[in-house]
């Protein structure tokens, strides 16, 4: 009796916890919410299917079965929940015989520190029943906590499974915690065609899949469209591909089309596929892979000879294109992937470990074909940041679509707070608006609250300067840097930064305006102006330091001119306005 009165207890407790738990379901967002998924909006058999309905008629059936996997999407939401738990169904089976079920069925998480470093979430619990379920964070010692503030909003990406089909989905936290889904990110996509390695076998989990481990490093969406032993160049999928506006393509198709014989077929093949792309995208990388090879080759001929006719193809066919004068076309040869004989499962499909080697021999080339380099300071690795009440993130995409929208401005101001809070910002803090409407307006306002050098770097490399012309562009940044960085890594960050504005912008007539001052700060941003101009002066751009006109006699801010000691009140933006304007 006592045991049985136990056990009604226990179900009791368990059946009480579920109820507490609130469920989201992605399709109720009222926008959509399936990040790198093309074709937003178009029918589809099933939301989560890679390909539109329309798609069905133009590809082979066993493309268009596999277009119904989930690889390479993702749901972005944002919580202060301290426990997450995922259910879904999925139509396929859920696991194979070299990748286990975490890989072909599971999901996986991450999040990013405020500062904008990447995090892992691992699943406390997961099942694989009729209905799959992950719970991420739990009661008591496993719960997701934070080093600090926990109660404010992180960002999770949730990848969906690999190498299955979403049936339905739903994603919980405790009632009473904040929940919301985030709407698509605005960048332009690097888009993968390949085989069952881009499709992502064989990861342990979907955050492995090189396609995802590329998306994460690059931090830009990554349209997955591997398609496990049948990536074999149709023209169908070829043309789907090339209705989307990417910011590169990577064609790495050979580990299945090496059995297009012979090698004048295969090499003819690989052309007409780059210039059908090249026909809707004039300008748009291309990048070619070779087969990265097989692992045993040394102990079979026949893997060694395809190996090699494979590469030798394909190194034909990219010189081919040159020499016919196609642009931004480039080559990733298997040298360069570095894979090792321990980088397999089975010989064929690369295992966590062969996936990162996979991913970094992308993310260098890719690095390289963006013009997006990094260097070895802080303030020259870009980087996201969540230090402030709005949602930098919202804030971006919506840069992005207004400059597309309005296609040319007379000014444009980057910066951070300071610049933020001036006007022009509907909905925000606005501390200069009387200012700016007799000074600026019209100017397009990039100013966003906390950010630092390193910010601003990952807002040029992604998009924010793309789709429109400028006649001036203003950019002053580096206070809050301030205390965290030494006046090298600021200056080298400034320098840095003004390299990637430049490749971006060229018509644009560049300003670079000197730090303001700031309470207790005066002596060192006087310092790091000095280092600023002859940074100007030896990239051949203009320097202005409007600040010193909010400075007393004694070289000490004028308090009222200013808000908090940092941030201007409107007479002090009134101080400043002129160099914003001045030709």
């Amino acid at each position: 009796m006592k045991k049985n009165l136990l056990l009604l207890i226990a179900a009791l407790f368990a059946l009480n916890a579920a109820a507490q738990i609130k469920w989201y379901n992605p399709m109720e967002a009222g926008f959509p919410v399936i990040q790198s998924q093309a074709w937003v909006g178009e029918e589809r058999e099933n939301p989560y299917n890679r390909f539109p309905l329309r798609a069905k008629d133009k590809v082979r059936k066993a493309v268009w079965s596999l277009s119904h996997h989930s690889a390479g999407e993702c749901i972005v939401f944002t919580t202060n929940a301290k426990e997450i738990q995922v259910r879904y169904t999925v139509g396929g089976g859920k696991y194979m015989n070299h990748m286990p079920a975490t890989g072909v069925t599971g999901v996986d998480l991450y999040t990013k520190s405020r500062n904008g470093e990447e995090m892992w979430v691992a699943a406390a619990h997961y099942s694989m029943g009729d209905t799959v379920k992950y719970r991420f964070g739990s009661q008591g010692t496993r719960r997701i906590d934070f080093d600090s503030n926990q109660s404010h909003p992180h960002t999770y990406t949730l990848f969906l499974p690999l190498y299955n089909e979403v049936k339905w989905m739903e994603i919980g936290v405790p009632e009473g915690d904040k929940f919301t889904f985030e709407g698509l990110r605005a960048e332009r996509p690097v888009v993968v065609y390949g085989t069952s390695i881009a499709h992502g076998a064989c990861a342990s989990r979907p955050g492995m899949a090189w396609c995802n481990i590329l998306q994460r490093r690059l931090d830009r969406p990554v349209f997955n469209f591997g398609f496990s032993g049948n990536a074999l160049f149709e023209r169908g999928v070829i043309e789907l591909l090339s209705e989307i506006d990417a910011k590169a393509y990577i064609i790495d198709a050979l580990p299945n089309s090496h059995m297009i014989k012979p090698a004048e077929v295969l090499k003819d093949t690989i052309m007409k596929a780059v210039k059908l792309l090249r026909e809707k995208h004039p300008v748009t990388p291309i990048l070619l892979a070779d087969h990265y090879g097989y692992p045993h080759s040394g102990t079979v001929k026949f893997w060694r000879g395809e190996e090699t006719y494979s590469n030798e193809t394909m190194k034909a066919a990219y010189e081919q294109l040159v020499a016919d004068g196609v642009e931004e076309v480039y080559h990733i040869t298997y040298k360069d992937f570095g894979m090792t004989l321990d980088a397999t499962v089975e010989g064929v499909h690369p295992s966590d470990y062969g996936m990162v080697l996979y991913a970094n021999a992308y993310e260098k080339k890719m690095l390289e074909i963006l013009n997006e380099p990094v260097g070895e300071y802080r303030t020259t690795k870009p980087i996201q940041q969540s230090r402030d009440s709005y949602n930098w993130m919202e804030r971006h995409n919506k840069i992005i679509k207004e400059g597309r929208e309005a296609k040319h401005f007379k000014s444009v101001i980057i910066g951070n707070s300071i610049m933020h809070h001036w006007g022009g910002v509907e909905g925000f803090i606005n501390r200069g608006e009387k200012s700016w409407e007799k000074h600026l307006k019209g100017a397009f306002n990039m100013g966003y609250g906390w950010d630092r050098i390193e910010n601003v770097l990952w807002r040029i490399y992604h998009d924010e300067l793309e789709g429109f012309t400028a006649d001036n562009i203003y950019m002053m940044i580096g206070t809050n840097n301030i205390g965290i960085s030494s006046d090298e890594e600021i200056i080298g960050g400034i320098e840095h930064l003004v390299n990637a504005i430049r490749v971006r912008r060229p018509e644009a007539k560049l300003t670079l305006i000197g730090i303001f001052p700031r309470a207790n700060l005066e002596a060192r941003v006087k310092r790091l102006n000095v280092g600023i101009a002859n940074v100007a002066r030896r990239l051949g751009v203009e320097f202005r330091d409007p600040g010193v006109n909010m400075l007393l006699e004694d070289g000490k801010i004028d308090a009222s001119l200013f808000v908090d000691g940092l941030h201007p009140n409107n007479d002090g933006y009134e101080r400043v306005a002129k160099a914003f304007t001045e030709k």
